[in-house]
């Protein structure tokens, strides 16, 4: 997976998407990252919103962990967006193997807009989503 530093603009879907993303969790086993105890429930809600994310596009193929000794124990090809206040934070879903398996521990700012972010399918996160940067998105989407 390309390795993008917590809470950097996330150019993993261009420049211009990177105005509105910022990255959390795009982990590398080449670099160092925070560890320490997530509480369970941040655990909890990161498997909620992951369950069904909603995705402004399509990004071809998953990624394995590279951090993992062996062999990666887990893949994923979703990606999750949580609004926060003027931008929206993006996760890969390996966040969650990341922070179960590795000990990752996100920044506080991403667990307070997770802990506070409405359900993905439902119409607070579309407005939220829209608001703080995914009009931008899906404009560029769409273009």
């Amino acid at each position: 997976m390309t390795f993008f530093a917590d809470l950097e603009p996330l150019g993993y879907f261009g420049p211009e998407i990177a105005r509105v993303c910022v990255a959390v969790g795009w982990l590398d086993r080449q670099m160092p990252f925070t560890t320490g105890p997530t509480d369970a429930r941040v655990f909890q809600r990161l498997q909620e919103l992951l369950r069904d994310p909603f995705e402004p596009f399509v990004a071809a193929g998953g990624h394995g962990c590279n951090i993992c000794q062996f062999v990666p124990e887990s893949s994923s090809g979703a990606n999750l967006f949580v609004p926060a206040t003027g931008f929206l934070f993006v996760a890969p879903g390996l966040i969650l193997h990341y922070v179960n398996a590795h000990q990752y521990r996100p920044p506080s700012s991403f667990v307070d807009a997770v802990m506070s972010c409405p359900d993905t399918r439902s119409i607070d996160y579309k407005r939220r989503f829209l608001e703080n940067g995914g009009r931008e998105i899906v404009r560029l989407a769409n273009s």
